[in-house]
């Protein structure tokens, strides 16, 4: 069975004072290597090393066409369309290596198009014996391989250039001189599939990829975005928040402090709350009063009960002066309620006048 196979590198290429793009890369290996048929099912096949450097195989290297892509096998009737470059050079090797010196005449493909890596394009015959090699499970082994074409192709997966093989280097049956290579099904937006040439297929795949992960980022960005002016807002409210709570703050300590001051109990301006309220407790308590161990909240609330009950205290006080002056609360004379007044209604009495409320 004979068929098509395209393996891939990274170009490390230079410019020429003409603009041509020279290298001399690694074009392909020994061992084996996996393909992707175009059921989607996998293949192992093994490159031995007297197939890979045989003589003729290595040969077949030389004056190959570098293409744009895969386009089918390269053939004097349509290889101008497709030609950027040519292999210059047989297969050399380099360990388990293949190399060999190329030039890319037009290689706006690799500067304007940001395709970095390079397939070969050949026929091989299969020898469908599985086995094992190096401890890699194989289907097949391949064997006359002859390099039909070199392509320059989109980059693939970072880190599996020479090794990792995917769509764009399907395995496609020849059973003529004219097979064209295994096409992929590409679906667009709209819903409507067609055939397209695997690099197509590929870099059309990537370009969604790519889409899809500028999607996702702007929507992280936007989640971003909205979280920013979440936060604005809550930082807004809490500024609210803490300028009320200082306004709330420094009216208590005036209060505090005026407090202080009607019970005699020194200020400073940075004496704490707790000290002050402590010394407000003494001087209406005594001083005698331990709050030393004391809790805050014992603090707070023993301080508003002193202050209530000093408040009271002096209530009192002041109603009782006013019973004893004849002056009600209102401060309008208590009708008979004076001692005063008791005194004169004595001194009516002793002299004989009547007094009213008298029987």
């Amino acid at each position: 069975m004979s068929v098509n196979r395209y393996d891939r590198v990274p170009i490390g290429a230079r410019y020429t004072e003409d603009g041509y793009l020279e290298d001399s890369p690694v074009l392909t290996r020994t061992g084996v290597f996996v393909y992707r048929q175009p059921d989607g099912s996998i293949r192992r096949e093994l490159r031995r090393p007297e197939d890979v450097f045989a003589e003729d195989s290595l040969a077949s290297y030389r004056n190959k066409p570098i293409t744009k892509g895969h386009n089918g096998k390269a053939t004097a009737a349509n290889v101008k369309r497709h030609q950027i470059g040519t292999v210059t050079s047989p297969g050399r090797q380099d360990g388990d290596n293949v190399t060999g010196d190329i030039v890319i005449h037009d290689p706006r493909v690799v500067k304007q198009d940001g395709w970095k890596e390079l397939s070969v394009g050949y026929s091989v015959d299969l020898i469908e014996e599985p086995g094992e090699y190096n401890g890699e499970r194989y289907d097949a082994i391949q064997t006359n391989i002859r390099v039909n074409h070199l392509a320059v192709v989109p980059k693939g997966r970072a880190g599996n250039a020479r090794l990792n093989l995917d769509a764009a280097d399907a395995a496609t049956p020849t059973d003529d001189d004219e097979g064209d290579p295994t096409m992929d099904k590409v679906r667009l937006d709209n819903g409507i599939e067609y055939d397209a040439a695997p690099e197509v297929g590929q870099a059309y795949k990537q370009a969604r990829a790519d889409l899809d992960d500028a999607n996702t980022k702007l929507e992280q960005e936007k989640a971003r975005a909205d979280a920013a002016e979440q936060a604005k807002e809550e930082a807004e409210s809490q500024a609210e928040q803490i300028k009320q709570d200082a306004v709330k703050q420094a009216r208590a300590r005036l209060e505090l402090e005026a407090k202080a001051k009607e019970h005699k109990v020194e200020v400073k301006e940075d004496a704490a709350d707790r000290d002050l309220k402590v010394s407000v407790i003494k001087a209406i308590r005594g001083d005698s009063v331990d709050l030393t161990d004391k809790e805050d909240a014992y603090i707070d609330a023993a301080y508003d009960y002193a202050v209530a009950d000093a408040d009271k205290r002096r209530d009192d006080a002041a109603n009782q002066r006013k019973v004893s002056t004849g002056i009600n609360q209102d401060g309008v004379p208590a009708k008979g309620g004076s001692a005063a007044e008791a005194r004169e209604k004595m001194a009516a009495r002793m002299r004989g006048e009547k007094v009213e409320d008298d029987q």
